[in-house]
């Protein structure tokens, strides 16, 4: 049994749900940081992350489905 195996195997029991749900909380928090200037929100950082906007597009797709938004929450990205 490779590592792997053993991590997928943490996963699949319970003790793995608790580390899923806490590694979407942070994704979730973190998609908010990346985009919190289009909220209305300032982003000291928002210059130095232009260059990950397109590669965050697809992870904010996800995440607003996940969160039950049948389509972006912001009305300048066109996702679905």
């Amino acid at each position: 049994m490779n590592p792997g195996d053993i991590l997928r195997e943490i996963y699949r029991l319970k003790i793995g749900q608790g580390f899923s749900r806490s590694a979407e909380e942070l994704e979730g928090f973190f998609l908010l940081l990346v985009f919190s200037e289009f909220y209305g929100l300032p982003n000291p950082l928002g210059l130095y992350l232009l260059e990950a906007y397109p590669l965050l597009m697809e992870e904010f797709h996800r995440w607003h489905l996940r969160m039950g938004m049948r389509s972006s929450p912001l009305e300048w990205i066109r996702c679905c």
